[in-house]
C-alpha cells in the first residue's frame, strides 16, 4: 500500500496540511460567516417575533380589560334597571290596590247605605203593618176607634223595652 510507504510520508503531510488548511480557511472565510448570518438573522426574526408576541399579548390583556370592564358595566345596568324596574312595578302595585281600596270601600258604603236605607223603609213598612193590624184588631175586637199615634207611641214604647 502505497499510503504506508515512508518516501511518501512528506508528501502525504503536505497535502494534508495544505488540504485542511484550505479546508480552514473555507469554513473561516466562507461557510461559517454565511452560518453566523444566517443564525444572527433567525435570533433576530426570534426575538423580533417575541417582541410582536409581548405587545399583541399586552393588547389582548388590554382588550380583554376592557371586555371585562364592560361586562361588568353592563352587568351593573341591568341589575340597576331591574331595580328600579322592580321598584316602579311595586309602586304601581300599591298605587292599583290603594285604588282598589278605595273603590271596595265606597262600594261597601254605598251597600252598608242601601242596607240601611231599606231595613228602615222595612221598619217603617212594618210599623205602618202593625199599625194598621193594631187598629184593625181592635176594631174588630173592642169596637171603638184608636188613633194613629196611639199606636205609633205605644210600639215605640214597646221598642224601648226590646232595645
Amino acid at each position: 500500500m502505497p499510503q504506508l510507504n515512508p518516501e511518501f510520508f512528506i508528501s502525504q503531510l503536505f497535502w494534508l496540511f495544505v488540504t485542511f488548511s484550505f479546508l480552514l480557511v473555507f469554513l473561516w472565510r466562507i461557510s461559517l460567516p454565511r452560518i453566523s448570518t444566517v443564525l444572527n438573522k433567525r435570533e433576530k426574526k426570534i426575538n423580533e417575533d417575541i417582541a410582536e408576541a409581548k405587545e399583541l399579548q399586552a393588547e389582548a390583556e388590554k382588550i380583554q380589560q376592557s371586555i371585562e370592564d364592560q361586562l361588568k358595566k353592563a352587568h351593573q345596568e341591568t341589575s340597576d334597571m331591574l331595580k328600579t324596574s322592580s321598584t316602579s312595578f311595586q309602586e304601581k302595585t300599591a298605587d292599583e290596590l290603594s285604588k282598589i281600596d278605595e273603590a271596595l270601600d265606597s262600594k261597601i258604603n254605598e251597600s252598608a247605605n242601601l242596607i240601611e236605607q231599606n231595613k228602615n223603609e222595612s221598619l217603617l213598612k212594618i210599623h205602618e203593618n202593625i199599625k194598621d193590624i193594631t187598629k184593625l184588631t181592635l176594631s174588630k175586637i173592642a169596637q171603638f176607634n184608636v188613633s194613629d199615634n196611639d199606636i205609633s207611641n205605644a210600639v215605640k214604647s214597646a221598642e224601648r223595652k226590646i232595645n
